[in-house]
């Protein structure tokens, strides 16, 4: 079989360069302001509606359909609105 389907949550792959996390976060729940240093970050909700904020001071509204790009410098806290589901892409910078 070439294709492998992914559907468990958690860290769902990790490469020399790339790691992806796929997260199910319900209602009301945050993740906690963290940053990824050294990484290119690409945010991408599959089900419903959550709210990033950068840095403690820009917020986006996230939906199904709206890819998330920004440096892993940046702080990033994140609240589900409703029932979410996204992925997280972490790509490392080459030096």
């Amino acid at each position: 079989m070439i294709g492998t389907e992914i559907n468990e949550f958690g860290l769902v792959a990790e490469q020399e360069e790339l790691m992806v996390v796929h997260v199910d976060l319900p209602q009301g729940k945050k993740v906690r302001p963290h940053d990824h240093v050294g990484q290119d970050v690409f945010f991408s909700v599959v089900k419903g509606e959550v709210i990033t904020t950068l840095d403690s001071n820009e917020t986006h509204k996230l939906t199904p359909g709206t890819l998330l790009r920004f440096p892993g410098e940046a702080m990033i806290g994140i609240e589900a609105l409703v029932d979410s589901e996204f992925y997280v892409y972490l790509i490392n910078r080459r030096n």
